[in-house]
């Protein structure tokens, strides 16, 4: 009977301990983990801009046109998450040209444009595919005018030669859904829409990407990005217009820091 206590004993703590130990290794992670991901996109633009009281200048780079004004566009990631929160911030510079659309007061010219934009994220996470939250979006553009067109006013050819710089802050609101962790074949899918009339009146981005995680430090991911702003500030001469879509395929690298 001593014999048969002690063995029961002996079962019931071993049973209890294995359940602690069970769900000691069930908790949830709330470590914080780190990534960092180089992008390169091949940009195309469309869109249009204009300086004071001077006519809209149209651009749309079509693929024939591309290799003549070839540019680029370069992002670097970081992340910070844990269990629970996302921290994200992204760097983007991005030169692009493009040959105007003629019209009837828009003769011939070229329009560039350099962009650097600083944004920082804050997302919850809602399940462990799906996140959203907020971010703020520093923006500067460079948009320079090379432009041979008809003065509205005095109908007479005029060469427009100007370079205009302005920077603005965008509120964001930010949804993205991606591939679970521990998962070779990865995806990732976020939209943004903000502005609001704070800054830009309006301003949306896409992204969707696919890849493979290579190993537990290092992962690659190519797909596309449209990154679209409609930007209007001032009045008579101090006007200044810039409502443009960047989009083109993009390669993303990633690496785990832990």
């Amino acid at each position: 009977m001593f014999n048969f206590f002690q063995k029961s004993t002996f079962l019931i703590l071993l049973a209890s301990s294995t359940q602690t130990f069970a769900q000691d290794s069930i908790q949830p992670d709330d470590s914080w983990h780190f990534k960092v991901e180089p992008n390169m996109m091949l940009p195309h633009m469309k869109g249009k801009a204009s300086v004071s009281r001077l006519p809209n200048v149209h651009v749309s780079q079509s693929p024939s046109d591309f290799f003549e004004h070839l540019k680029f566009a370069g992002m670097l990631t970081f992340e910070a998450e844990n269990k629970d929160w996302v921290i994200t911030s992204d760097i983007i510079y991005a030169s692009l040209a493009a040959n105007v659309k003629k019209d009837p007061l828009v003769l011939d010219g070229k329009l560039t444009a350099k962009q650097f934009s600083f944004e920082a994220g804050l997302l919850r996470k809602i399940t462990p595919w799906l996140e959203a939250g907020i971010s703020m979006n520093l923006v500067n553009i460079k948009s320079g005018f090379d432009v041979n067109l008809i003065n509205p006013v005095s109908l007479k050819p005029m060469h427009l030669d100007r370079s205009i710089s302005k920077t603005w802050v965008d509120p964001m609101l930010v949804a993205r859904t991606r591939s679970l962790p521990n998962k070779k074949f990865l995806y990732n899918v976020s939209g943004e829409i903000g502005g609001f009339g704070i800054g830009s009146k309006l301003a949306w981005q896409l992204e969707g990407l696919a890849g493979y995680q290579f190993s537990d430090l290092f992962y690659a991911m190519a797909g596309y990005q449209i990154i679209s702003m409609d930007y209007e500030k001032g009045s008579n001469n101090s006007n200044f217009v810039y409502d443009m879509d960047m989009f083109g395929p993009m390669i993303k690298v990633g690496f785990n820091l832990k």
